[in-house]
């Protein structure tokens, strides 16, 4: 029975890196059929300006979706099969690889049978189609491992409805949308083979349903790991740790490319809403990973400290700059050689006490218990080397262990002149 177990389990494992492998060579594809169509102009659409792509951020963006994305899912989501066969995330992470490729080699496919060769090969139609809705399987896709993050399930079964209905509103609608829509703005505006004209009617009412209940659909999955971080400790409150800093690596992204892309026109904004998916993709591979996770705390901790930092070194020298080349002018009207060379040095001299004043803040603004900790021991040391009675000495470490570590109990062994053992007991 035991080896049955495991002869299915190390066959389901398989499966998992045939899928893996399967994407790599999807990507491979890609990456062909995109040489292939570099100089084709292509009508405008998302992330595409419209004309020939033959830059390299052109080839950045279409590989990075097909094949850095979906490669980064389809190997966390392999290992995870291989550890926990039967876990449902690490299939919706080959779910969410193998999605990815297929919508951009389905898109390149287009391009190149409606643009650059106009060939008409049996099925070029269906592919286009397909890669039209494709999208809102693999959003969907990504969604449903937010809202079961970690574990596999929903926080409990209230959460069916109130993840499930605005995931419904928003999956459906958006769904038969892009599969009645002609011409496809998903597909590089190609006509949709199956509906000659889509009703302008229902598609604005399915678009009105369906584009409202994405974020909010994206806001319950995140309510759902929000209130399964509060409920949880150990190591499944560090896992959500882990999810929650890719979702805000995420949510810069989003934000910082919507602003790009819509408020200057920028093409790049486009390109960092499409890579935006890594964040939550790595937070999820590495919890899920991990026997000893990393103390995320400590990354965000020292995230926020040198940025804080490198700001505020940035700041003065800067302005060091500005008034020392106001007290040493040059004479030609370049900047001095010794105002470079003093603003330096100011930096040097300022950067650990900086620092250590930049962490103090942070501690006490954002890591309180950490603060108060450190504070205690350090209190703790300095009373120690004044305090000479033993006892006192002893009923003061026991109370510091239980503010800083909080154990259940406390022993405190201490051998006097003889050789014996004394026992001091806290509960």
């Amino acid at each position: 029975m035991t080896n049955d177990r495991e002869s299915s389990a190390s066959g389901i494992g398989r499966l998992a890196w045939f899928f893996l492998a399967l994407i790599v060579a999807l990507g491979a594809g890609i990456f062909y059929l995109f040489i292939l169509n570099r100089e084709t102009p292509v009508p405008a659409s998302w992330a595409t300006a419209g004309g020939p792509r033959n830059s390299l951020a052109d080839l950045l963006n279409v590989m990075g979706q097909g094949l850095v994305l979906a490669v980064t899912a389809g190997v966390f989501g392999a290992l995870v099969v291989s550890r926990r066969p039967l876990h449902p995330i690490g299939w919706l992470l080959c779910v969410v690889g193998m999605l990815s490729s297929l919508s951009i080699l389905g898109g390149e496919w287009t391009v190149y049978t409606h643009y650059t060769t106009n060939m008409a090969v049996p099925g070029r139609g269906l592919v286009a189609w397909v890669t039209n809705w494709l999208w809102v399987l693999l959003f969907a896709s990504v969604l449903g491992i937010l809202a079961i993050f970690p574990d596999g399930r929903l926080p409990s079964r209230r959460w069916r409805w109130l993840v499930g209905i605005p995931f419904l509103f928003f999956v459906v609608p958006v769904w038969v949308a892009s599969i009645v829509e002609t011409p496809m703005s998903s597909a590089h505006l190609v006509d949709n083979p199956f509906v000659e004209t889509h009703p302008a009617r229902l598609y604005d009412a399915l678009f009105a349903i369906g584009v409202p209940f994405m974020p909010l659909a994206t806001l319950a999955a995140l309510a759902a790991v929000l209130v399964r971080f509060r409920q949880r400790r150990g190591r499944e409150r560090q896992q959500i740790k882990w999810l929650l800093a890719g979702v805000v690596f995420m949510a810069i992204m989003v934000t910082l490319g919507l602003t790009l892309r819509f408020g200057f026109e920028v093409l790049l904004g486009d390109y960092l809403v499409n890579a935006s998916f890594l964040g939550p993709l790595v937070g999820i591979g590495v919890a899920m990973l991990r026997h000893r996770l990393y103390d995320i705390d400590l990354i965000i901790r020292r995230t926020l400290v040198y940025s804080v930092l490198t700001g505020l070194l940035a700041l003065i020298y800067f302005g060091a700059v500005v008034v020392l080349q106001g007290l040493l002018p040059d004479a030609g009207g370049e900047r001095s050689p010794a105002v470079v060379v003093l603003s330096t040095l100011t930096i040097a001299a300022l950067f650990n006490p900086l620092r250590r004043r930049v962490q103090i803040i942070v501690d006490r603004r954002f890591f309180r218990s950490k603060y108060d900790a450190r504070q205690t021991l350090a209190d703790f040391a300095a009373a120690s080397r004044n305090e000479v009675e033993l006892e006192t000495l002893t009923a003061e470490l026991m109370r510091v262990v239980q503010e800083t570590m909080q154990p259940e109990h406390v022993n405190v062994w201490l051998k006097d002149g003889g050789g014996r053992l004394e026992i001091g007991d806290w509960r």
